[in-house]
């Protein structure tokens, strides 16, 4: 393992969910396609994985300000249908509300996801040495129950996502909340995700220190911003 001294002394790790801990089983294309075909509707998963990647980043953020908790898991749901239902369009899909919920279902359990290779050893080696390790994701309610799913839950101390706080990264109030959960200072934290316009500036804007997960180079240019091919990267920096 390798550790370094990188300015304050770091006390907590704060993570993305989706593409830093975790990733879709196979590809979000695959995964709809799939589930179409028992429904009797053949597409082309690739396009799927393009309508959605294409839409997901057009639709306003998984974040209900203003909301109770008793309300928000129906709007997570309609969020997620209006979406789905974009990425289908054009398509003839008589049973589309069945094939939803199939998806809807699907995607809250460790079914449509799959670890990265070393996330649980990093969780692991990070909870030994005693840090206060958080989550903060642009997710909605499932993330707890896939977190469960997947035995991870337990290495966590705070668990915030966007459709219960109100507030999506990168706004800065996400990030306070958490820290505010975990009474650690900005300077005392570590954030890491995979997204520099979500999860580096995001981090940046309350001064915590972001680390971005870049597992195929594709930022290599970005000289401005420390990057780390996987999670083991994190011990350089603690």
């Amino acid at each position: 393992m390798e550790r370094g001294v990188k300015g304050p002394a770091i006390k907590g790790v704060f993570f993305d969910a989706g593409g830093t801990l975790f990733d879709v089983k196979d590809g979000v294309g695959i995964q709809y396609s799939r589930i179409a075909k028992k429904y009797g509707v053949q597409v082309d998963p690739v396009f799927l994985n393009d309508r959605f990647k294409k839409l997901f980043v057009l639709t306003p953020p998984l974040a209900f300000p203003g909301t109770v908790q008793h309300e928000q898991n129906g709007l997570e749901r309609s969020w997620w249908h209006c979406l789905v239902r974009e990425v289908f369009e054009g398509i003839q899909f008589p049973a589309f509300e069945m094939f939803f919920d199939d998806v809807y279902r699907f995607f809250s359990s460790s079914d449509g996801w799959v670890l990265f290779p070393e996330t649980v050893g990093v969780l692991e080696d990070l909870h030994s040495m005693s840090y206060y390790i958080g989550m903060i994701s642009n997710f909605d309610s499932r993330l707890e129950s896939i977190c469960h799913s997947l035995c991870i839950s337990r290495y966590f101390s705070g668990i915030t996502f966007s459709s219960r706080h109100g507030a999506a990264k990168p706004s800065p109030e996400i990030f306070k909340d958490a820290l505010k959960q975990a009474k650690i200072s900005p300077s005392e934290s570590i954030y890491v995700g995979d997204s520099i316009d979500h999860d580096i500036k995001g981090a940046l804007s309350i001064g915590m220190k972001p680390l971005l997960v870049d597992r195929t180079d594709k930022h290599r240019v970005r000289e401005d911003i420390d990057r780390i091919s996987n999670l083991r990267g994190i011990f350089r920096y603690i």
